[in-house]
């Protein structure tokens, strides 16, 4: 596949840096597309020559990551990072997206034939971009969509979610779901990809990642 049919100008994107002082995912859009480079904004972070990056794009289907590195760095009129790339682009399944534990108490509703259910409870047990992992005492079955409502650090998340996983636990007095944000909009992705980043960072500073 050719970055050229995925990486379009004006598309947010991630750009993840993999090692160094400022490892770590950050949001910005495509700014040019050219035969040997692409050009991107520049976040806040003074990101040097020759460090290696990684572009992820998402659509509807999946996740599509570019490997490349960052040959120029532009102060102005725009600050740009200019990246050297293959012709190449990898697509990632949602499930490749970091998974965290977390857990935060969440409510949501079933979609039914008559509209949207009174409210479950639940308490989460992880989380990622992809989906979540929670527990209740509501059954829910394969495939159902449910909206959920959860509080999260950096706000509130208010999503539809499909539930690809449905078991009873040890006890048989709860359910551990797992879901799928498959009808996410892009911008709730990115404050949940942001939180699980917050989160993932909170537990290397604690020596538990």
């Amino acid at each position: 596949m050719s970055y050229k049919e995925k990486f379009l100008p004006g598309l947010a994107v991630e750009l993840i840096v993999l090692e160094g002082e400022y490892e770590g995912k950050y949001r910005t859009r495509i700014e040019e597309v050219g035969e040997k480079t692409i050009s991107v904004g520049a976040p806040l972070v003074p990101l040097r020559e020759g460090t290696s990056v990684r572009l992820i794009l998402w659509d509807k289907v999946a996740a599509y990551a570019l490997e490349s590195t960052i040959v120029q760095r532009i102060a102005s009129p725009v600050s740009l990072f200019i990246l050297e790339l293959s012709d190449s682009v990898s697509k990632v399944q949602r499930r490749s997206f970091v998974r965290v534990p977390a857990m935060f108490p969440l409510t949501f509703e079933t979609v039914t034939e008559e509209g949207l259910s009174d409210l479950h409870k639940a308490m989460m047990l992880d989380l990622s971009g992809g989906g979540m992992q929670f527990l209740t005492e509501k059954k829910l079955e394969n495939d159902a969509v449910i909206y959920v409502h959860v509080a999260l650090p950096n706000g509130d998340l208010r999503t539809p979610a499909r539930v690809s996983r449905s078991e009873k636990t040890e006890d048989g007095k709860r359910y551990l779901i797992s879901v799928e944000f498959d009808y996410i909009a892009e911008r709730e992705r990115d404050r949940i990809i942001r939180c699980v980043f917050d989160i993932q960072r909170a537990m290397r500073k604690k020596g538990l990642v």
